[in-house]
C-alpha cells in the first residue's frame, strides 16, 4: 500500500468536495481525512487510533481547525527532523498576508487559497495533482521500524 495523502480539513462539505475531485483524478495515492489539529498530530505520531497509519507522501492542511490550528501542526511537524520531509500545502480559505507569510515562515511548501466548491475547486485540485504528483518529486520517507522502505 502506498503512502496517502493525508487531508486536514474541519469542514465536512469541503473535505467531502475534495474526496470526490479525488476519486476523479488519476491519484496513485489514497486520501486520509482527520477533522482536527490533534488528530492530525495523532495520525502523524501514530498514537491512539492511529497506530498502524502510514506516514503520508504529503499533506493538505487547513489553518483554521478547532482546537490544535493549522500553523501549530505545521510547526510541530516541521521542527522533527522524521516529518521535516513531508511537503506540506497549506489549503485554507484565508488570504489574509499574514497567514500566507506566516505560514510560509513556519515551513510550508506551498500556500494554496481554497476556492468555493465547484469548477475553481475542480481547477485548484487538478493544478494541486499536476504539479505535487506529476511534475514534482516527492521525498522517500524513512520506513518505519522493523519495515523496508
Amino acid at each position: 500500500m502506498s503512502a496517502p495523502l493525508l487531508l486536514v480539513e474541519d469542514s465536512d462539505p469541503d473535505a467531502q468536495a475534495l474526496e470526490r475531485i479525488a476519486r476523479r483524478l488519476p491519484l496513485p495515492v489514497p486520501v486520509v481525512r482527520v477533522s482536527d489539529g490533534e488528530s492530525a498530530l495523532d495520525y502523524l505520531y501514530q498514537r491512539g487510533a492511529y497506530t498502524e497509519a502510514r506516514k503520508p507522501c504529503l499533506i493538505l492542511l487547513d489553518l483554521h481547525l478547532p482546537g490544535i490550528g493549522g500553523r501549530e501542526v505545521l510547526t510541530t511537524l516541521k521542527a522533527d527532523p522524521r516529518l521535516r520531509p513531508i511537503p506540506v500545502i497549506i489549503f485554507s480559505s484565508s488570504q489574509d498576508v499574514e497567514d500566507v507569510d506566516g505560514a510560509y515562515a513556519d515551513g510550508a511548501n506551498s500556500y494554496l487559497f481554497k476556492p468555493q466548491i465547484g469548477p475553481q475547486l475542480q481547477a485548484t485540485a487538478d493544478a494541486l495533482y499536476a504539479f505535487w504528483f506529476q511534475a514534482a518529486r516527492l521525498p522517500r520517507l524513512p520506513a518505519p521500524e522493523g519495515q523496508r522502505a
